[in-house]
């Protein structure tokens, strides 16, 4: 059967496969086509601006972001932090444990883009116990995840603000760029501030830092407000103390 009787047939839902390739591409062509029509998934769809994951949906196994870009703002006292987060993260954005930690810390959400969640629960998982190679992918996921991590807080030990954005730009390159005739494009327009949350630095030290890698033509904005890199990679990073 294409649905599973727990979901209500007026509740909006997607197949899964259909919008993550990275999950879809785990199985062979055969279980792919078996595997589509049982991998359904309530959505929920998230506008632009702060997010209070306490106020929506939740699922057992987890929220798989399927389109959109958020941050989650870490804030501990004076200081604060932003994870980026796009197409293929999979959440559990209620398992924070901000309340009860010795260190106090705050957590926000920021919607960047408006996004849309499949809401992956025993069902999903039931499904996947069927497909091995799923399950696997979805722990692929939050691995990955935490090496994501592990490479912004080396991101964020350069001293230079303006190593801390390049180094982070060619680290999104690895993701999501897309090579043009002017250079790797990186189709994320994100703003000033939101640069400085994810490297961690004041925004006034990001414009300025911004300025001085236009100004030696590295970096720049194209007519959508996209960050477009010319160059090497080592070849800019090194005199900035980025690479050894």
């Amino acid at each position: 059967m294409a649905l599973s009787a727990h979901i209500d047939q007026a509740e909006r839902f997607v197949y899964v496969l259909d919008h993550d390739a990275g999950l879809r591409s785990t199985l062979s062509e055969p279980d792919r086509s078996r595997a589509r029509q049982h991998a359904v998934a309530a959505i929920a769809d998230l506008p632009s601006g702060t997010w209070d994951p306490a106020e929506g949906p939740s699922a057992e196994v987890g929220l798989l972001v399927l389109r959109g870009l958020l941050i989650r703002e870490v804030q501990v006292p004076e200081a604060r932090c932003g994870e980026l987060i796009g197409p293929g993260t999979l959440l559990r954005p209620l398992d924070d444990t901000a309340a009860g930690a010795s260190m106090r810390h705050d957590v926000v959400w920021h919607v960047v883009e408006p996004a849309r969640l499949a809401l992956l629960d025993q069902h999903f998982l039931r499904v996947a116990a069927h497909w091995p190679a799923l399950t696997t992918a979805l722990v692929a996921r939050a691995t990955e995840r935490a090496h994501d991590l592990a490479v912004m807080m080396s991101i964020h030990s350069l001293k230079r603000v303006d190593a801390r954005l390049l180094a982070f730009f060619w680290h999104l390159a690895d993701r999501h760029g897309k090579v043009t005739s002017d250079g790797v494009l990186i189709p994320l327009p994100l703003t000033h501030r939101q640069l400085a949350l994810v490297v961690g630095a004041q925004r006034p030290s990001v414009t300025s830092a911004l300025g001085q890698l236009a100004d030696r033509g590295v970096v720049h904005r194209d007519a959508a407000g996209r960050w477009v890199l010319a160059g090497d990679q080592a070849d800019e990073l090194a005199p900035l103390g980025g690479v050894a």
